[in-house]
């Protein structure tokens, strides 16, 4: 009985500490007066108004998508700690979370990437060949 509430208070306790090092996942917007923000400014303010919608439903649509995903992701990170036995099995659970987190990550970015390309706005990353 002592090592399942053991285990299960070393389960709780990872999963916050995935929480917290999550948040720093979250794509964040460019700063402003970072210099990158004007050009955004000014090919936004050429888009017709029905295009500006387009635009930030599609982002919306992007980050529900992916919310989702997290959230998703969170789950299957709690349920494999919760049955994580040993360090190994604990270091497996979080490689796996990482690497979900990351293709989520990089799906989005190019989800992203694809919407400003589709309007015309400047994307800040490389393009597609």
């Amino acid at each position: 009985m002592a090592h399942r509430l053991l285990r299960s208070r070393l389960a709780l306790a990872l999963s916050g500490a995935l929480l917290l090092s999550a948040g720093s996942a979250f794509s964040k917007p460019p700063k402003a007066g970072a210099g990158n923000l004007s050009p955004m400014v000014d090919a936004l303010s050429r888009l017709t108004p029905a295009q500006r919608s387009e635009y930030i439903q599609g982002l919306r649509g992007i980050e529900q998508s992916r919310s989702s995903e997290r959230l998703q992701q969170l789950d299957q990170a709690q349920t494999c700690l919760g049955q994580a036995a040993n360090p190994t099995a604990v270091k497996s659970c979080w490689q796996s979370f990482a690497s979900a987190s990351q293709k989520t990550r990089a799906e989005q970015a190019q989800q992203q990437q694809d919407l400003a390309e589709r309007l015309g706005l400047p994307t800040g990353g490389k393009k597609k060949q």
